[in-house]
């Protein structure tokens, strides 16, 4: 987020932003704490495919400030207990096969991989002038969106699942940075540069996403079906947004809204928002609150929305846990 959040979270402490109008809350949800590896204290949830399976790092606290990892592993999570852990790789993603896409260094190059629920793994195909690539984001089929460089150019990447030991190379305007965030079932891209957020519809074509006032800028977080949502802010504001797979802005959600992150399979979108001073997790429908979240912890950071929507995902006081409707 841009400076602006700053103003925004000393104008909520103040009071000043409502949520917004809400409907009644049609879920009590209940929390599972998720395992953490023995020795360790604290871990963090990356991404997951809504249902089974969770990717991240787990690891021990450091003693001093800003307390963050001491030691971390990349951790590949099934029903909520470990089952892998990966000392040389960091996970980005992961499909509901349990299939992981990350990073490693081969050869003293960093690459995108694959890695397998029982440990297996494989470096994505390279072209050979890049100096290295990197994977971002994996769909249930496992196509595989990410990044590579040649100096100062940069590329946008999907390697297909339907052609094995292959990668494509998708047209990107002259830009500072890249980064792919999420790929939807039918092989659309979303991601951000330094100065536009972009999604790629199923031919390739690049979209960059609409965006509004001065400076004004969406970043996408999570495609669903071509449903893009994100965030969207500019110099004098900020608030949730979705768009179409054109880019086109399909709705911004203010009122207290922050950012959206997820998509359930009913539509309904998820993220963060304030609601009366605190920024937590919310959900939305339409444009409005549909639920408030109440009776989730304050420190529930939402990754993702199961498909029947009964499951929220994501990491509550430094240790992946699940919410379900009850």
């Amino acid at each position: 987020m841009r400076s602006v959040l700053a103003a925004a979270t000393l104008t909520a402490a103040l009071g000043l932003v409502p949520v917004g109008t809400s409907q009644a809350a049609a879920c009590v949800w209940q929390k599972t704490v998720w395992e953490l590896p023995p020795t360790t204290d604290r871990g963090t949830l990356y991404a997951s495919d809504g249902g089974r399976y969770g990717v991240g790092v787990t690891g021990t606290r450091s003693p001093t400030w800003p307390y963050d990892y001491k030691t971390k592993q990349g951790t590949l999570w099934d029903n909520g207990k470990v089952v892998l852990r990966l000392p040389s790789i960091t996970p980005v993603d992961v499909n509901a096969a349990g299939l992981i896409a990350g990073n490693g260094r081969f050869d003293g190059t960093l690459k995108g991989v694959t890695v397998t629920r029982t440990g297996t793994t494989a470096a994505l195909p390279m072209d050979p002038s890049w100096d290295h690539s990197s994977a971002d984001a994996i769909n249930n089929a496992g196509d595989i969106a990410g990044t590579a460089s040649v100096g100062s150019k940069l590329i946008l990447v999907v390697w297909p699942a339907s052609a094995p030991g292959t990668y494509r190379e998708l047209a990107v305007p002259e830009t500072r940075s890249l980064t792919a965030t999420d790929i939807d079932e039918q092989g659309r891209i979303i991601g951000y540069t330094d100065t536009e957020g972009f999604v790629t519809d199923t031919s390739g074509q690049w979209h960059t996403l609409a965006a509004q006032g001065p400076n004004g800028m969406g970043t996408p977080w999570a495609i669903r079906d071509g449903r893009v949502v994100g965030s969207m802010d500019n110099d004098t504001s900020y608030a949730a947004a979705e768009w179409n797979d054109q880019g086109s802005l399909v709705r911004t959600i203010r009122n207290g809204a922050i950012s959206a992150k997820a998509i359930g399979g009913a539509g309904t979108v998820g993220g963060v928002g304030f609601v009366k001073s605190t920024p937590r997790a919310v959900l939305w429908r339409d444009g409005v609150v549909a639920d408030p979240l109440s009776g989730v912890s304050d420190y529930f950071t939402l990754k993702a929305i199961s498909t029947d929507e009964k499951t929220l995902i994501g990491t509550d006081a430094s240790t992946p846990a699940q919410y379900d409707c009850v």
